[in-house]
């Protein structure tokens, strides 16, 4: 494959994976121009090292070529990349999630590997497995040794798994996926630094990342483990609906 130069919409920066040669790595997962998923790594990452300058709705312009060890067909190795610092807004944000909406039947029917599903959610189960405050960088290298390792042998702090039917497809019969996204790490972490009772912490996080979700216009970034190829929402969009004014998740 030959050098491609290509503007992405910034959806996801996740899936730390670490490399003996440049240590943690993120991908970022996005929609370019023509409305196709791309996988986009590595990228070097360290907190407290402005090693990244963008965000989710950020607009990229990258240079890709193939991946070395990837058969997924959205992933591709960046070059370089620069930030175009033209966010997008929220409308055209749900524009374009809505026009990429799916199942993760048809996805998987499609071997895809990335998606975006509107869900019905029927339920969430939270564990609190440490209520130590991990700093954002501990989260980053465990979130890491999560994805590599088996879930027996290395456990998040905290762990949500939504239950949910995809809105779209009559034949779904639900599913309950793991949420890998740093905002919910966030809100843990906020949470844990006043309060240490398990039960009172699965409480909050139920108000923000249930009760308070079911609220809004809701959608799922989808990706798949590159090992396993098991399906993981790693990003949220819980975008206001029109009528409604807007409120923040760590507003309590």
């Amino acid at each position: 494959m030959k050098q491609e130069t290509e503007k992405i919409v910034v959806l996801v920066r996740a899936t730390p994976e670490e490399s003996k040669k440049h240590g943690y790595l993120v991908c970022v997962a996005g929609i370019n121009e023509n409305g196709e998923f791309r996988r986009v790594y590595p990228f070097e990452f360290s907190y407290g090292e402005k090693l990244i300058d963008f965000k989710k709705k950020d607009r990229v312009e990258v240079v890709l070529t193939e991946p070395d060890n990837d058969q997924r067909r959205e992933s591709r190795r960046q070059i370089s990349y620069k930030n175009l610092h033209s966010p997008v807004e929220d409308e055209e944000l749900r524009n374009l999630l809505r026009s990429k909406v799916s199942s993760i039947e048809k996805l998987t029917e499609d071997n895809a590997s990335l998606g975006v599903v509107k869900p019905e959610l029927l339920d969430v189960k939270i564990e609190i497995n440490s209520t130590e405050i991990y700093d954002k960088q501990q989260y980053f290298n465990l979130m890491g040794d999560y994805l590599v390792e088996k879930r027996e042998k290395v456990k998040m702090p905290v762990e949500l798994r939504y239950h949910f039917r995809c809105k779209n497809d009559p034949a779904c019969k639900g599913h309950q996926i793991i949420l890998l996204d740093w905002e919910f790490n966030e809100l843990a972490r906020n949470i844990m630094r006043t309060d240490t009772d398990p039960a009172s912490i699965e409480k909050k996080i139920r108000k923000k990342f249930y009760d308070f979700m079911k609220e809004r216009d809701l959608y799922f970034v989808m990706g798949t483990h590159f090992r396993f190829k098991t399906w993981m929402i790693i990003g949220i969009f819980y975008l206001k609906k029109k009528d409604e004014k807007q409120k923040g998740l760590f507003d309590f």
